[in-house]
């Protein structure tokens, strides 16, 4: 509303008709443009899933000759004093 007001303002009442029918047209067109876009993406995308495309093979990975081994979970300390505990 304010932008109406403004664009009254600016543009003034005698050519406010005929800028609002300019902008109107360009609104239709590009909401055209869009509906066509859309159209032929949702075309294309479902050509695509009518017809899918076989996976390339993938080399096999490299085989490692070393075996990771896990980390050893720590061994409680003795104590210090020399003792065994039983």
């Amino acid at each position: 509303m304010v932008i109406l007001a403004i664009a009254l303002v600016v543009i003034g009442p005698e050519q406010m008709p005929t800028v609002l029918r300019a902008v109107a047209k360009i609104i239709r067109e590009l909401r055209a443009v869009t509906n066509e876009a859309m159209r032929e993406l949702t075309e294309a995308l479902e050509e695509e899933e009518a017809s899918p495309k076989p996976r390339p093979k993938l080399p096999p990975p490299p085989r490692s000759t070393q075996v990771p081994q896990p980390p050893q979970a720590s061994q409680p300390s003795e104590p210090s004093d020399g003792q065994s505990q039983p």
